[in-house]
């Protein structure tokens, strides 16, 4: 029997197809360590450069603690003879009279409490009225801008509490011993509404946080209009303007 004749077509696929397996074969080959090996694989990167830092390091603590403790522009404006004159003014207008601004000025400056602090205080204890008065439940009397207890303060007539100049001067004396007390202004505030002893034994009322979230919202709002309407100007030159403070 006779071999059959192979078909040249057919014998050139055989070896097309099996030069294709050989290549399949080695690229799977050369491939599978990386496929292994690709959620380990580690890039080189360019070597970091160190960053000089803009402060010195052995800074770096007291910067973070000093962070919140803002530098009361106000006092120093009020300070500077030749700035003091439009503080004066933007306060007037804030309380409405100038002895009433001049009697918180002067023992702010006095006691080094930022101003701020201690016109928001007046406003949340009597809204800067002289001779505002609330009777307590334990039948004491509050009297005056910053509201002297008649027991705390039983010293001083009825019309010395009235008077704005002793008022601010006993007032504002009193918040700087509360402040050098709790050591922050928060507690200082909550100790000048609710008494030491119930700040340190953590004993404070509801109503005391209350108080105090109020003074520091009205104390935000009365440092944006100051930046807008006193130290802005100061900067530019610009004649000075005041906004009303609701």
């Amino acid at each position: 029997m006779k071999n059959a004749a192979i078909n040249p077509d057919f014998l050139r696929f055989l070896v097309c197809l099996f030069i294709c397996a050989l290549l399949v074969l080695a690229i799977t080959t050369k491939l599978q360590p990386a496929i292994q090996n690709a959620g380990n694989e580690i890039i080189q990167l360019e070597p970091a450069v160190e960053e000089i830092p803009s402060v010195n390091p052995d800074d770096f603590q007291k910067i973070a603690v000093n962070h919140a403790r803002k530098t009361d522009s106000g006092l120093l404006l009020y300070r500077d003879e030749a700035s003091r004159p439009k503080v004066v003014w933007f306060y007037s207008h804030i309380t409405g009279s100038e002895s009433v601004a001049n009697a918180i000025l002067v023992n702010a400056d006095k006691n080094d409490i930022p101003l701020s602090l201690a016109f928001a205080l007046s406003y949340v204890e009597s809204r800067y009225k002289a001779k505002a008065v609330n009777h307590n439940k334990n039948s004491t009397t509050d009297r005056g801008l910053f509201q002297l207890n008649s027991a705390s303060f039983s010293k001083l007539s009825e019309e010395e509490c009235f008077n704005p100049d002793i008022n601010a001067k006993h007032g504002l004396t009193h918040l700087r011993f509360c402040l050098d007390t709790a050591g922050n202004e928060v507690a200082a505030l909550a100790m000048y509404n609710a008494g030491t002893v119930k700040v340190k034994s953590g004993s404070t009322p509801q109503m005391t946080l209350d108080y105090v979230s109020k003074i520091m919202s009205y104390r935000e709002g009365l440092d944006s209009l100051f930046a807008q309407e006193v130290v802005a100007k100061l900067e530019t030159s610009q004649p000075v303007r005041v906004a009303v403070l609701n």
